[in-house]
């Protein structure tokens, strides 16, 4: 007697969504499912958007995205995805969201994460002692605040029963290693092929594009000054030790920078410090004076007259 093919089993993924979630990141871990069981004719996964009260949900886009149901009616998942955008992550992780995480965790869900859902994890509790990822504009401020989380700066972290990605593009990777480990290669490529990703990416590799791109120079003196100012944030260091640490002139260096960059190394050193304070006024709960301090001013009456000049705000209207 003819013995019928094992059926191959419809796999379900719960993604929760919070406020100011990427429109984008979820549309490309979405896409990737999509065209899975495109591709295969099969369906190999079906989702279903979860949120903490169900409804609408404001993506950080501005369009609103409709959630199926909220935490407290939502199934026991196989597969749970936390979807957060790099909004104050404080303001989304709320006692049901925190004990939902828990509840699925307990029941022995995967738990992914995107973009600063990593922070909602260890919010949660669950990531202690794991290895996870988040957007690098977030990423020191949240290994401060978790120290029981190994925090890396990389595209894609798996560590056992949990895995995430900073966000963006980096959804599809992890969707990629998803179908991977539930099915054949072959449907990747065909996946792959069907969104146009022409190139497999590094899981450990960089979130950002390496300052030679980003300087548009290959210049080495110019590279490694600002990495020395990169490094140096709180206690900024005098455009003369730049120029000592570098083995240049301190003429030298300003030449080099203006030539290069349009502006002095004084300024551009200002810019980052300021950078910096910006995604920390926006990303975390530190007082103004707190914040001008970690970023190396020595006034905070000082750092508002910066601030206002590169942003046309006072710091604390960022909030």
């Amino acid at each position: 007697m003819a013995i019928s093919p094992r059926p191959i089993p419809t796999r379900k993924i719960h993604f929760l969504l919070t406020a100011g979630t990427s429109l984008f990141g979820l549309s490309s871990m979405l896409g990737a499912l999509r065209h899975a069981n495109e591709v295969s004719g099969l369906s190999l996964y079906e989702w279903e958007l979860v949120s903490e009260f169900g409804g609408l949900v404001k993506s950080s886009d501005g369009i609103d995205i409709m959630t199926g149901v909220s935490v407290q009616e939502s199934e026991n998942c196989e597969t749970l995805i936390i979807c957060a955008g790099c909004a104050d992550p404080t303001t989304v992780s709320t006692p049901a969201v925190l004990g939902f995480i828990r509840q699925q965790s307990s029941l022995g869900a995967f738990i992914g994460c995107q973009d600063m859902g990593a922070y909602i994890a260890a919010a949660a509790g669950v990531l202690d002692g794991y290895r996870a990822t988040v957007h690098w504009q977030n990423h020191e401020t949240t290994q401060a605040l978790f120290p029981h989380v190994h925090f890396v700066q990389e595209l894609l972290v798996i560590d056992r029963t949990f895995f995430s990605c900073p966000g963006g593009l980096s959804g599809l990777d992890m969707m990629l290693h998803l179908i991977d480990t539930h099915y054949d290669k072959n449907i990747i490529s065909q996946v792959a092929d069907e969104m146009i990703y022409t190139h497999d990416r590094d899981h450990t590799g960089p979130q950002r594009r390496s300052l030679q791109i980003r300087l548009d120079s290959r210049n080495k003196n110019l590279i490694e000054a600002v990495q020395l100012m990169e490094r140096n944030i709180e206690e900024p260091l005098l455009v003369s030790e730049l120029a000592e640490h570098i083995g240049i002139s301190r003429r030298e260096l300003e030449r080099l920078f203006k030539r290069n960059l349009k502006q002095g190394p004084k300024s551009f050193y200002r810019q980052l410090r300021l950078e910096k304070a910006r995604n920390m006024l926006q990303q975390t709960k530190e007082t103004v004076t707190t914040i001008s301090v970690a970023c190396g001013f020595v006034s905070l009456s000082h750092f508002t007259r910066c601030y206002q000049q590169q942003y046309g705000k006072k710091p604390s209207q960022e909030r």
